[in-house]
């Protein structure tokens, strides 16, 4: 059997003007994942991640710290080296856009966006519910169906690459993934809902791994993020846990 191990982007920079990029808390969560890779004995074969600087940042990382790992005897075969690569349809939705199409259709009345909403517990609770309520909205559209289908594609050639003992690694988002997960776990008519639920509580380089074999995709794990419980220790397991 070959895996994919689907993995959410690092904590980015909710509400500090430019979402786009990792904070430090989530440079070192992807430098975690490596090394938890690496402990584990896993050697990916292929290293792909969406477009966005997130999610760039958070491959690099990852492969710096699985390096790492490797180097300090962490795990086996020091020799391990593969190719990193960019997929543009493993980026993500644009939340802007849908809070926008929700605003003009009377569904949400917020102006918050990632960029400008508060960091605040509150304020990050209150643009939940907004992006909530817009992608209810969104999913009924066809710009929504456009994204599902890329999402499901961009799968479906990460199981091509990952033939027998093979293993590719994809860095993304929570929408992305967790519209992946869905479509391999809920029935057609119950994606939409498991999607929208899964993202709220997908962690910042939570796991989803998923097995290829003769009968196709099977999602075996999601949203496994114990290497971030074991950095953080037993005094704070939750320490290196964020949702954004």
């Amino acid at each position: 059997m070959g895996a994919i191990h689907l993995v959410r982007h690092g904590q980015a920079s909710f509400g500090s003007g430019d979402y786009d990029r990792l904070s430090e808390t989530g440079h070192l969560q992807a430098r975690l994942t490596g090394r938890d890779m690496a402990a584990r004995g896993l050697r990916p074969d292929v290293v792909i991640h969406g477009g966005l600087r997130r999610q760039r940042e958070t491959a690099q990382g990852l492969v710096e710290g699985l390096v790492e790992g490797l180097r300090e005897g962490v795990g086996e075969g020091a020799g391990w080296d593969c190719p990193v690569e960019c997929d543009d349809r493993w980026a993500e939705y644009d939340a802007d856009e849908v809070l926008t199409a929700a605003r003009a259709a009377g569904v949400s009345a917020g102006h918050a966006t990632l960029d400008s909403a508060g960091s605040s517990g509150e304020a990050k609770q209150a643009f939940q519910r907004q992006l909530d309520a817009a992608l209810g909205h969104w999913a009924g559209l066809e710009a929504f169906e456009t994204y599902r289908a890329a999402a499901d594609a961009a799968i479906a050639d990460a199981a091509a690459r990952s033939g027998s003992g093979r293993t590719t690694v994809v860095v993304s988002s929570a929408g992305t993934i967790s519209l992946a997960v869905a479509g391999l776990l809920a029935d057609p008519e119950g994606v939409v809902g498991l999607w929208t639920r899964l993202q709220r509580v997908t962690v910042n380089t939570g796991v989803a791994r998923v097995v290829v074999g003769r009968g196709g995709m099977t999602c075996i794990a999601v949203n496994e993020h114990q290497h971030l419980e074991r950095a953080a220790g037993p005094e704070d397991p939750r320490g290196l846990i964020t949702l954004r």
